[in-house]
């Protein structure tokens, strides 16, 4: 009698969990994904979208999707911001009824409703066509008395009037130019071969092989990171404003360009131009993308920028070698010449004037030293006189082996220090702790008979 007593109280619990379970919790689940799905402003999967009208009753704009990429069709032709379409369609699917204030019946039967809510001539309009051909279009009419809501009303069977968040609104209502593609240059900076930039006073060409190199105005290596920095800057610039969707070159100052960019991309060289011309009233720079018909205005910034000298792209470290393959350095200035030699364990020593034991600290910092000199003043091919250079106050050899890595020769005029090397008719300005730095002396290199350490940090 107790076993039957409890298999049929367990059959009951078993009924009561299953009703929970499906009723209660799943089937919770489920009403509440309903009631969610009820609430939905406008039923579409973003993927299908294919064509999206906005109607601001000022402006009418139409997008369409092209083989993956949305394009302005209305009012003007152009490619639109891929991120902010994205973004319209995702705010628009993710709209939310609040509540319903006019039900479907009553607005049919009293057509001046329409009005109240100023939903007869409605402030914006929104169609959403999907790869279906099936079209959701969406009325927006006036602010609720607290301003914290806009009633809506969507076209179709049920023409109910009922309330969304104001703030939904706003994220919806934009105008042509939130929706236009706003880059400068359309590029991605990984593909571009070639930079030129032609200005009325300069024109710099480089071009990218194993590094970036200056073509022009004079060959020689380019800074890396100044190239990568601008291509950085030209590829995430945007558009300031809109000047004029198309009109005479002149009439901005476009004919007579202040600075015009070029990038060549790929292997194809694909070229992208930009034109900048006249100040704009507002402190900008009228340009173009001769891609497109459209003037717009540029930030002052980027301006300055592309009409930086071509020695703000040059590399700055001109002295470059393999110093761990440096075995002999020779210093000479003004009655003495020093000379010193490494073995295998990285130790040096002295050959001239002197044989013996060196600080061997002395002469690897030396090598970083000059590694590490960078350019103050670019001062030009000029004869060795006008810098000091015909009796130099010191002159440097590496050498590995037999072979020369590099001779440098250091002079000085006006106070200033001025660095040539071999094979090198540039002239460069550095700094003038330079040379104090690289003119060692015999007394400074020799190692007494005690260990000395090197300084701290040396």
């Amino acid at each position: 009698m107790r076993l039957k007593t409890n298999l049929i109280i367990g059959i009951i619990f078993s009924v009561l969990a299953a009703f929970v379970y499906f009723y209660e919790i799943r089937g919770g689940e489920e009403r509440k994904a309903e009631a969610d799905k009820a609430k939905e402003l406008a039923d579409f999967a973003e993927s299908e979208v294919r064509r999206l009208t906005i109607d601001r009753i000022d402006t009418l704009i139409v997008l369409e999707k092209v083989q993956d990429r949305w394009w302005l069709k209305a009012p003007v032709e152009c490619e639109a911001d891929q991120e902010a379409v994205d973004r319209y369609l995702r705010n628009l699917r993710e709209c939310e009824r609040d509540k319903v204030v006019e039900e479907a019946d009553k607005v049919r039967d009293d057509p001046g409703l329409a009005q109240k809510y100023r939903l007869h001539a409605p402030r914006l309009k929104v169609a959403v066509e999907t790869a279906s051909g099936s079209i959701d279009t969406i009325w927006w009419g006036a602010d609720s008395p607290t301003e914290r809501f806009v009633y809506v009303q969507q076209r179709g069977d049920n023409p109910e009037i009922f309330t969304v968040q104001a703030w939904r609104y706003d994220n919806l209502a934009k105008g042509l130019f939130d929706l236009r593609d706003r880059r400068v240059l359309a590029f991605e900076p990984a593909a571009v071969r070639e930079l030129r930039l032609n200005r009325p006073q300069e024109r710099v060409a480089l071009a990218l092989a194993e590094g970036w190199r200056l073509l022009a105005p004079a060959p020689a290596p380019a800074d890396e990171q100044a190239v990568k920095d601008l291509l950085d800057r030209l590829h995430q610039a945007r558009i300031e404003s809109i000047a004029a969707e198309s009109a005479p070159p002149s009439q901005y100052g476009l004919d007579a360009p202040s600075v015009e960019v070029s990038l060549l991309l790929g292997d194809e060289r694909a070229e992208k131009r930009l034109r900048v011309g006249a100040p704009a009233p507002g402190g900008e720079y009228y340009a173009q993308d001769l891609s497109r018909p459209a003037v717009f205005t540029l930030d002052s910034t980027l301006v300055r920028e592309l009409g930086q000298p071509a020695a703000a792209l040059r590399n700055r470290k001109p002295l470059v070698f393999a110093a761990d393959q440096v075995d002999h350095i020779e210093l000479q200035g003004p009655g003495q010449m020093l000379a010193a030699v490494v073995d295998t364990a990285g130790t040096w020593s002295l050959e001239a004037p002197q044989r013996g034991p060196a600080k061997s600290w002395k002469f690897s910092n030396l090598l970083s030293q000059l590694a590490g000199v960078e350019v103050e003043e670019f001062a030009g091919p000029a004869p060795a006189g006008q810098y000091g250079l015909d009796h130099p106050r010191l002159r440097v050899v590496l050498r590995a082996g037999s072979q020369t890595v590099l001779e440098v020769k250091l002079g000085e005029r006006g106070g200033q220090v001025y660095l040539s090397r071999s094979g090198d008719p540039e002239v460069y300005r550095v700094a003038p702790s330079l040379l104090k730095d690289l003119d060692l002396q015999l007394g400074d290199v020799v190692q007494s008979p005690a260990t000395e350490a090197p300084p701290a940090g040396q």
